[in-house]
């Protein structure tokens, strides 16, 4: 069997799960309630979704067995062909590109330190045997994989790839055969929940670890450890506008490895009063540009990384990239952009977190009741449309009316909805450094663990007020809400993307 780089045309391959999945897979591998034997195992339905550099498997659902469907004999573990039965079964009421994973368990200790199991050849054969067999029964594109898992939570995943005989002689050929084909090894490991991201990295990862000297005082908080883990993570961030821009350069102080950077804007004369980092000469250069020149000149990581994308995400060539980030902070008010992210979120298994304000106007007395809001979307938390960060008539208005989008987008009228009449709303620099904070605060939160501690509700500073308060932390989405049902879908999933109107017509 040969290891080759992925025959789908990427650089990267990731396995992700949900914190409830991973709970349900050391449960069903190592509880006392299981049968006394060596190892055991169980067989997984795939997802798959495919970025610029990076692929993704995503444990879709463990697939019930029944007594003695896995078991221990001298040959070693063996899946009953009923257990397979089942999993096609349930693969053939799933969306068009679902997949299979076989797992199966391995020795040591639940106190171990996170690792990557290393399978023995007896393992690889036998894995091989088995999913070959198996992809027969599927459809050419759909993903076929192995796992092993051992107490201490750590996975090893490889994806198998056989070319498809065309002829019958072909089919009896040893040339496509079990050995005949490629494997790849999934390079990072992904358990995602509501409130954190837990990243483990192989060797071969190829993202950088290290982090310069500039950040000892933050070693001093979060430890070494958390700091290679910010030099490990790739973040996106949709809108270069007053928060974006303070994001683009707050990450990379903070220690964030690489960086995706999306929007198709120009600089104005009128951002640069809260445009960070741009000058007089970037007057009419895209955002994304000089965000980039100045998250490179901010950068403390090692070998920091950052990609300038001119796009939209409302449009493929602009989601596209942001498929290959851990986490997205979406700084880009517009409700259409915000139910696209929202989508990915739960698809693609990609926590997003939301920032920005809104202006209220008063037509009783003219007054400006102002607020900014911090909010997240991740697989076991509430989306962001049950926590009232969008509606979904914002956003088709959004995309029908691109009128009502820009910087008037920022007001609206209490008793009319958005106004096109309007004045250009008010940002000040203030309010939108107040905003990226809380957002990078709630990065730190995801992925180290930083307090606050347990809280993943949405946070609202109340401009007139001057007060910071947590919103109601619904535990869920509403129960009509239909986005749960996509976690782990990926390409599978259409999200809801096309031409952004406003963008051409800026």
């Amino acid at each position: 069997m040969v290891r080759t780089s992925n025959p789908v045309g990427v650089e990267e391959l990731e396995f992700a799960l949900t914190g409830e999945a991973q709970a349900l897979a050391i449960h069903t591998l190592f509880s006392e309630e299981g049968p006394r034997t060596p190892e055991r195992g169980f067989v997984g339905i795939l997802g798959s979704a495919t970025g610029l550099r990076r692929r993704r498997l995503f444990l879709r659902r463990i697939v019930p067995q029944d007594p003695g469907w896995v078991y221990w004999d001298r040959k070693g573990l063996g899946f009953s062909h009923r257990y397979f039965s089942r999993a096609l079964d349930l693969i053939s009421t799933e969306p068009s590109g679902s997949g299979l994973l076989v797992v199966h368990s391995h020795p040591g200790s639940p106190s171990d330190v996170w690792t990557s199991p290393q399978p023995s050849s007896p393992d690889l054969e036998h894995e091989r045997e088995l999913l070959w067999h198996q992809s027969r029964a599927l459809p050419g594109a759909a993903p076929v994989a192995a796992g092993i898992v051992g107490p201490s939570g750590g996975w090893r995943v490889r994806e198998y790839f056989w070319r498809r005989p065309r002829t019958p002689a072909e089919a009896a050929s040893r040339r496509f055969g079990p050995r005949s084909g490629v494997h790849h090894d999934a390079s990072v490991v992904s358990v995602v929940g509501p409130g954190h991201i837990d990243l483990h990295f192989a060797a071969s990862a190829g993202r950088s670890a290290s982090a310069a000297k500039e950040v000892e005082s933050s070693v001093l908080i979060w430890g070494q450890e958390g700091q290679e883990r910010l030099g490990r993570l790739r973040v996106g961030i949709v809108g270069l506008g007053g928060v974006g821009s303070i994001l683009a350069e707050f990450a990379p102080r903070l220690g964030v490895g690489e960086l995706v950077l999306v929007d198709y804007d120009t600089v104005k004369l009128e951002n640069r009063n809260r445009a960070v980092g741009a000058s007089r000469r970037d007057m009419g250069r895209a955002k994304v540009l000089y965000c980039a020149r100045v998250a490179k000149s901010a950068a403390v990581a090692s070998q920091f990384k950052v990609l300038a994308v001119i796009g939209s995400v409302q449009e493929e060539s602009g989601i596209r990239p942001l498929l290959d980030c851990d986490v997205i902070l979406n700084a880009c008010d517009d409700p259409a952009g915000r139910q696209v992210l929202d989508h990915v979120a739960y698809a693609h298994m990609i926590p997003v977190i939301d920032g920005g304000t809104t202006l209220f106007v008063d037509d009783g007395n003219g007054r400006v009741i102002g607020r900014s809001q911090v909010s997240g979307a991740a697989p076991g938390a509430p989306c962001l449309e049950c926590t009232g960060v969008y509606t979904r008539e914002e956003a088709s208005m959004a995309r029908e009316r691109p009128e009502m989008r820009g910087p008037n987008a920022y007001l609206r009228r209490l008793d009319r909805g958005f106004d096109s009449d309007l004045p250009r709303a008010p940002s000040v620099i203030s309010s939108n450094g107040l905003v990226a904070s809380l957002m990078l605060m709630r990065l730190q939160r995801i992925v180290l663990g930083f307090p606050p501690r347990g809280r993943v509700a949405q946070q609202s500073y109340y401009v007139e007020q001057g007060e910071l308060l947590w919103g109601h932390a619904a535990e869920s989405c509403k129960p009509d809400c239909y986005k749960p049902s996509l976690v782990g879908l990926g390409d599978a999933h259409t999200l809801p993307t096309g031409v952004d109107l406003n963008r051409n017509r800026s």
